[in-house]
C-alpha cells in the first residue's frame, strides 16, 4: 500500500514533465508569476527609496537650519563684545 501511494505521488509530480505542453505552460506561468513578484518588489523598493530620500532631504534641511542658527548665535556673541569695546571707547 505504501508503494502504491509512492507510485501515485511519483506519477503526479512528474505528470507535467511527461506532458511537454503542460510543462511549458506551467513554467511560463511560474515565470510570469515571478516576474509580477519582482515588479511588485521593485515598486515597493522604489516607494521606500523615495521615502528615504524625503527623510534625508528633511534631515539635511534641518541640519542646515541648525548650522545657520549656530552661526548667527556665534556672530551675535562676537558682536556684543565688539560693541561693548566701541561704547567703552566713546
Amino acid at each position: 500500500m505504501g508503494s502504491q501511494a509512492f507510485s501515485i505521488e511519483g506519477s503526479s509530480s512528474t505528470s507535467a514533465f511527461h506532458d511537454p505542453s503542460g510543462a511549458e505552460e506551467s513554467v511560463s506561468e511560474r515565470v510570469a508569476a515571478l516576474t509580477r513578484e519582482i515588479e511588485e518588489m521593485r515598486r515597493v523598493q522604489s516607494r521606500e527609496i523615495e521615502k528615504m530620500r524625503k527623510v534625508q532631504n528633511e534631515m539635511q534641511a534641518e541640519l542646515q537650519s541648525y548650522r545657520a542658527e549656530n552661526q548667527r548665535k556665534k556672530e551675535q556673541e562676537e558682536q556684543p563684545s565688539a560693541d561693548s569695546e566701541d561704547t567703552a571707547e566713546d
